[in-house]
């Protein structure tokens, strides 16, 4: 009965304007005004939202009407505000870190490791390089290889070390070995001690009778040897310098081979040796989603050294990846790489992407060992003389982050943690004697004995179905809001308003 009075109401109104509009220009803007309040007055009627249809009553007095649109206009209110709520929840608060407890069903990932040998350029491959470019005085070859062996050594913790005199300026010049350079010719004339015939002397790692890959890679502490690493292969030292990646060793074609040795509570205990150097050497132990960080620095040492490690993962659930965005859950995977230097992505990696973009502000160049790819992003490559003379100015801040004073103003940029990772621990640490009278090489051996009884688990736990049902919760809760009733507003303004314009109302 109320709906037919108040649209009989509106109705007589509608006609009431068409017989008192003045003629005219002014007369057709009166219409058409008229028309668009008839038009709203009848939308009203509707009621799609709760509330409104009380607006749309001419029979209502004022003070009623200004009471549901006050009402209206909190309930609107507060529906915005939680639905903001909820969006803001899903965009930054969507996942969560667990703890799982069945342990009996992993396969624990060892740690790895990277050994830096301290002789790095190959003098008979330097000799030949000399004879080559005419070099044949024996005093002059010297210098160069000490030059060209205290730079592929050196790092942000050395860096005044580099070995130098006015010959060496000379013998760099004649050769026209610019900046550039430096690290492509520390690459060809190092060995790839990974792929020495004699496999008894090659660097090699062995878990029993199985192997695991080792890769010479490229790093902040210069040329290295990695193995156990779901990320070498990205990260060796051919691909970044020359862009290619060497053939697979035909060694390991009849063997089995692994890339990353994994162990489970019925293995007992689990092993693998990383041998065939030889002394000085230094030692970094990481998580073999990572790779090594220069500002855990390990000393040289001329003995082989026993890892007993415990391991602590963070793995994430089937479908995190596809549901779920790098600003929702504030981690990334390898593959998503944002860097402009590497391909892929770990948080050390990220690091090192800051200690590339510090260089070249206070510096002006970037070293020698990291990858420069050409393009918009290739910077100048610092000259020795700069290494030495910037450089360690700014040690603490390159390897900590953190100007000489403790504060944090010198962190430059935010790095996202890894997606899935682990935490290594070294529960035991010995060193092995005589190891090289026994096998002819140093190494390491990493040894787990004990395996973690719980993990962290990144999950989704609220999904775009959850948003959905928040939002829609909220709505309905303050304005009586339904899909049916938003079908009924796009109607209304859509089809039925054509129809209106056309004549049928």
């Amino acid at each position: 009965m109320r709906q037919t009075l108040g649209s009989s109401v509106t109705e007589e109104y509608g006609r009431n304007v068409q017989q008192t509009a003045p003629k005219g220009p002014l007369g057709w803007l009166v219409r058409l005004f008229k028309s668009i309040s008839t038009f709203v007055l009848i939308f009203l009627e509707q009621g799609a939202v709760h509330g409104v249809a009380h607006l749309g009553k001419p029979f209502l007095h004022i003070v009623e009407k200004i009471f549901w649109f006050s009402l209206v206009v909190i309930a609107l209110y507060f529906s915005v505000v939680l639905s903001f709520v909820s969006w803001e929840r899903y965009q930054s608060h969507a996942t969560v870190v667990a703890i799982e407890k069945d342990h009996y069903y992993w396969n624990t990932s060892m740690p790895s490791l990277t050994i830096c040998p301290m002789r790095r350029i190959y003098k008979p491959y330097l000799q030949s390089y000399c004879n080559k470019n005419g070099i044949t005085d024996q005093d002059e070859q010297a210098e160069l290889f000490e030059f060209l062996e205290s730079l592929a050594n050196s790092s942000f913790f050395n860096f005044e070390d580099i070995k130098h005199s006015e010959k060496v300026d000379s013998l760099l010049e004649m050769l026209q070995i610019r900046p550039e350079n430096y690290m492509n010719l520390i690459y060809n004339l190092t060995r790839d001690l990974t792929r020495i015939d004699d496999t008894e002397l090659r660097v090699r790692t062995q878990s029993n009778l199985e192997f695991l890959r080792t890769y010479q890679t490229l790093t902040e502490y210069g040329i290295c040897y990695t193995t156990n690493s779901f990320i070498s292969s990205n990260l060796t030292a051919s691909l970044l310098l020359t862009g290619k990646q060497l053939p697979e060793d035909e060694f390991y074609s009849t063997r089995i081979v692994h890339t990353v040795r994994f162990g489970n509570l019925f293995d007992g205990d689990i092993t693998y040796s990383f041998i065939g150097f030889e002394p000085p050497i230094s030692i970094f132990y990481h998580s073999p989603y990572e790779t090594l960080n220069i500002a855990k620095f390990q000393p040289m040492t001329s003995e082989a050294h026993e890892y007993e490690t415990f391991s602590i993962e963070i793995v994430t659930t089937k479908d995190f990846k596809e549901d779920t965005t790098i600003s929702q859950r504030g981690c990334r995977f390898t593959y998503e790489s944002n860097l402009t230097h590497y391909s892929i992505y770990t948080k050390d990696i990220c690091l090192q992407e800051c200690r590339i973009q510090m260089a070249y502000k206070l510096c002006g160049c970037i070293p020698h060992f990291y990858p420069n790819p050409a393009g918009s992003n290739m910077k100048k490559v610092c000259h020795y003389r700069q290494l030495m003379k910037c450089f360690p100015r700014y040690q603490k801040l390159f390897l900590e982050f953190q100007e000489d004073n403790n504060d944090n103003k010198g962190i430059p940029c935010y790095c996202e943690q890894n997606c899935v990772g682990s935490k290594v621990i070294i529960e035991n640490k010995q060193v092995l004697k005589q190891t090289q009278k026994l096998i002819g090489s140093i190494g390491g051996l990493v040894v787990m004995k004990r395996y973690p009884l719980v993990r962290f688990s990144r999950q989704l736990l609220f999904t775009f179905t959850d948003l959905l049902v928040s939002i829609g919760g909220t709505a309905g809760f303050f304005l009586g809001f339904s899909v049916l009733g938003m079908v009924e507003i796009l109607y209304f303004f859509t089809l039925r308003l054509l129809w209106y314009i056309v004549g049928r109302r």
